[in-house]
């Protein structure tokens, strides 16, 4: 194809596209607009529903997660002394590459269940901020331990409602 028959051939595509074509209605811009709109609703709404059925096929798993980490807390907040703190805190790591273990297991790839944020949070705090927060709570100092707490409350509410969801979703 010669230089001249290229842009002969690209002039006639442009033209094209900018001609009005009687087969073809105006198209409306909001309609367009409102119509995307409402296309990325839809995904959205069945990329929900995708991973509440994913999380409900490893509910087991995710109840076990749950459980440590609640169990877990509770040890701490049992604590009365900073040695109590310090031989929970001790005895963690192990406990800890478990669940992670079975997290990674409940998704292997870390983008298919909404909780995978949380759990880290989570673990991390139990393995380091929470002890140390503790330990200052039994010294006096009661804000550290108060927002973490606050913290935790939260997420171990989002867990369970989206756990709930995911346990009385249906399969298409």
């Amino acid at each position: 194809m010669t230089p001249a028959i290229a842009a002969l051939a690209l002039a006639l595509a442009v033209a094209d596209a900018q001609s009005p074509r009687p087969d073809r209605l105006p198209e409306d811009p909001a309609k367009g607009a409102a119509a995307t709109a409402q296309w990325r609703a839809h995904l959205a709404a069945e990329e929900r529903e995708r991973k509440l059925r994913y999380d409900r096929d490893r509910m087991k798993d995710h109840r076990a997660v749950l459980r440590f980490l609640i169990a877990t807390r509770a040890r701490y907040e049992r604590a009365t002394s900073k040695a109590t703190v310090l031989a929970i805190r001790a005895r963690l790591p192990p406990a800890i590459d478990n669940v992670r273990r079975r997290i990674t297991r409940i998704d292997h790839w870390g983008v298919n269940s909404n909780l995978l944020g949380d759990y880290d949070v989570m673990l991390a705090a139990l393995a380091d901020t929470y002890p140390t927060a503790r330990i200052k709570f039994l010294d006096g100092d009661r804000a550290p331990l108060l927002a973490l707490r606050a913290d935790f409350d939260r997420r171990q509410k989002a867990i369970n409602d989206w756990l709930a969801e995911a346990a009385e979703s249906e399969d298409e």
